[in-house]
């Protein structure tokens, strides 16, 4: 049987009959309660005689229910103690009078309530991209189900345990997560902490090697610029965020292979990342030797022989490129040919040797040809210079010179050994569909009025490119399972090719790809930010796309965002 008696209960004490001097007094009115969490709660009401005119003033109320100390108040409010957030408790008040004068008990239903908040989370094993949360469980909240991790505001993750590992975050970059205990009730008011990830350290390097030019590069990191200081071979430097170019003639003069070691580190604001180290190899960098001039033979109207001295090579030479005319007809492997001349009078042939890794040898001595007649001067070279205009077209500009037995008349170009235009009503050409970062190697032959042609002038010419591609719209989820989503987008336009598509995960670099569609696994139940932009060869940066998706995982109904108010504010970086 209970301590406490309940309104109408047989065991309750019967009011003995009064003269018309004394009248029983009321019950406390208007009773309510407001819960303090985690355990408390404040209980108050309207003493009798404020509402009726006869009651005799109270002298003091007795508190009581089940699961709690009854306590005796002279006034309200009276509070409340001991509280279980998943227990209901029924509450009586019953005022008293002088004497054996004691009011029907008014009754206050408290239900059951949300969890306690969990305690203070505990940040470890912070680094880059990843840290490990811990924290004391919710107490006095009957069965917690689950513990949800928010990341500034984002649910990331459902757990049991009160430990959790965060992991694709950001470097650099502070966070506020809350730890919210969940149970059929409802969701506990977060705990909180803040934190800031380190500075992530170079990753991936490579080193590339271009015309005597080397470049070392590392991936990029999301929305953040960090400088970077290193060395290589001993030698310090210091870098951009994208990448670090050098001579191989200052750092490794001679012959290949050439050895290279390199220690980098980046730094952003007072934050300095872990050291890196790459170690690699150039091999073979060495072009094949200058073949001999050609000799032409058995000239027909159509047709010459062809024969020449081999170049040599330290890996071998895989064939030989014929050009006539600044047009490359053909590749052979052998030191002779025939050749198809065609109508023209004069010609001009060349030969060219390549090795099986693709370095080419610098072209023979021109030989110039007619089918009859004697053989005239030579003509001058012209006078050139290349400006760039956007990052795939420049213009090249020429000048001739009327040295020869007869006066130029116009020029031949040729880009990279092939033949590009010939012209004679203009002084100057547009190159097209240059490819930036790329070093081109343009020879402009002047030709006479008999089609002549004059030795080139060379000109090594590097196209820049500053402008990014397009955002590669319409980011969408297009699959998903318990751990893994596709996503999918359109693709990205440039004026040259997009290289990649880079993938991040809640702002942090996660992964590149040349398709359009990309699949992430191993995924934990939650929400995640997943962003992309495109990113051409010279590492242009479009602007990023967003989309938000929900990984299920086991427990569904669970809120995926919350809207917490804290006057504290993420830490600066110090």
């Amino acid at each position: 049987m209970s301590s406490y008696d309940p309104p109408g209960s047989p065991t309750e004490k019967p009011f003995n009959s009064v003269s018309n001097s004394e009248v029983r007094i009321c019950a406390p009115g208007n009773i309510r309660a407001q819960r303090k969490p985690p355990n408390t709660a404040e209980l108050t009401w309207d003493e009798p005689y404020a509402t009726c005119s006869i009651c005799p003033d109270a002298i003091g109320y007795d508190v009581y229910g089940e699961g709690i100390t009854t306590q005796h108040v002279v006034r309200p409010p009276c509070e409340i103690t001991g509280l279980q957030t998943h227990i209901e408790y029924l509450v009586y008040v019953t005022a008293k009078a002088g004497g054996d004068n004691v009011s029907t008990p008014s009754v206050c239903h408290f239900c059951k309530t949300r969890p306690n908040k969990p305690g203070t989370p505990q940040l470890s094993n912070i680094t880059y991209s990843s840290a490990t949360l811990s924290w004391t469980p919710s107490t006095d909240s009957g069965e917690i189900k689950r513990y949800g991790i928010y990341l500034n505001g984002f649910l990331v993750g459902l757990t049991k345990e009160t430990r959790f590992n965060l992991s694709f975050l950001k470097s650099s970059f502070g966070f506020l997560v809350q730890i919210c205990a969940i149970n059929e009730q409802g969701v506990s008011d977060p705990a909180w902490a803040t934190f800031r990830t380190l500075l992530r350290a170079p990753a991936n390097l490579r080193l590339r090697h271009n015309a005597g030019t080397c470049r070392l590069t590392w991936d990029p990191g999301f929305a953040s610029l960090p400088t970077h200081e290193g060395t290589v071979n001993g030698k310090p430097f210091t870098a951009g965020p994208l990448g670090y170019s050098f001579s191989l003639a200052e750092l490794s003069p001679g012959l290949a292979p050439h050895h290279f070691h390199f220690t980098i580190l980046a730094k952003l604001g007072l934050q300095v990342s872990e050291i890196t180290t790459f170690t690699t190899t150039l091999d073979d960098l060495v072009s094949p030797t200058q073949p001999g001039k050609p000799v032409v033979s058995d000239i027909t109207h159509d047709s010459a022989q062809l024969t020449w001295a081999p170049a040599s090579d330290n890996t071998g030479v895989t064939g030989y490129r014929v050009v006539l005319n600044g047009i490359r007809v053909f590749t052979t492997v052998n030191t002779h040919c025939i050749l198809r001349t065609g109508p023209s009078k004069y010609k001009c042939v060349y030969i060219r040797a390549e090795d099986k890794d693709g370095n080419l040898s610098i072209p023979s001595e021109r030989t110039v040809f007619r089918h009859s007649g004697p053989e005239d001067d030579p003509l001058p070279s012209p006078v050139a210079a290349i400006t760039a205009l956007t990052p795939t077209t420049a213009r090249l500009e020429w000048s001739l010179d009327e040295g020869g037995s007869l006066p130029p008349v116009g020029v031949m170009i040729m880009l990279d050994g092939s033949h590009y235009e010939t012209t004679m009503v203009s002084n100057s050409a547009l190159l097209r569909n240059l490819i930036p970062g790329t070093e081109y190697v343009i020879e402009i032959f002047a030709y006479d009025s008999v089609g002549k042609m004059s030795e080139p002038t060379t000109i090594y010419h590097e196209q820049k490119d500053v402008t990014p591609p397009s955002r590669p719209e319409n980011l969408r989820c297009i699959d998903s399972s318990a751990d893994s989503v596709t996503l999918g987008w359109d693709a990205a336009e440039d004026e040259t090719d997009v290289l990649e598509y880079v993938v991040y995960n809640n702002r942090e670099y996660f992964d590149s790809t040349t398709l359009n569609t990309y699949t992430a696994v191993n995924l934990l139940p939650g929400m995640y930010t997943f962003e992309v932009c495109a990113m051409d060869p010279l590492a242009n940066v479009s602007e990023t796309v967003t989309v938000n998706v929900i990984v299920e995982g086991e427990l569904t109904n669970v809120p995926t965002e919350l809207g917490f108010n804290h006057a504290t504010a993420l830490p600066s970086s110090k």
